[in-house]
């Protein structure tokens, strides 16, 4: 669609940037050309309730598709690790029938990723550097899918 299309070159160029790009502790906002995608970028994110420090690469807010990026993660990843959190966020709020689900996410930002032709290691390295940061009930669910999705060639 157009608007996976503006999106993909949105965070496309957000992710081969983001290593020279300006954050702040307070966010810097990035938009994609059309103004229909936003990016704010932070130090790391922080919890809005009492200002401590989350361990995800990236957020997206259920009420507006407001992305938040961590550059601290974000330094540490290849820019195709990049795109596929990215695109995980997308999925989300602009794809999923259920926008809380994280395993309905994991599978569309994949097809969606591996549509466009990125490394296959590169997202499974991102996903598991995530599970490995949060070893909970849910990351072991979501990793147990991912091995499905990869050994059934759910994605190519």
């Amino acid at each position: 669609s157009k608007k996976t299309k503006s999106f993909v070159k949105f965070a496309q160029e957000f992710s081969e940037e983001a290593s020279y790009l300006k954050y702040d502790p307070k966010g810097v906002s990035y938009f994609s050309d059309n103004g229909k995608f936003q990016i704010d970028y932070y130090d790391q994110i922080r919890s809005k309730a009492n200002g401590q420090v989350i361990s995800t690469p990236a957020r997206i807010s259920q009420k507006t598709g407001l992305i938040e990026v961590s550059k601290k993660d974000f330094l540490r990843y290849t820019i195709p690790m990049r795109l596929a959190i990215l695109l995980h966020e997308f999925a989300h709020f602009f794809v999923n029938k259920n926008m809380e689900d994280e395993v309905e996410a994991d599978k569309n930002s994949l097809i969606l990723y591996m549509g466009l032709g990125y490394p296959r290691i590169d997202a499974y390295n991102v996903y598991l550097d995530v599970f490995e940061n949060t070893p909970t009930e849910l990351n072991k669910e979501r990793y147990e899918a991912l091995q499905k999705m990869f050994s059934q060639n759910y994605i190519a």
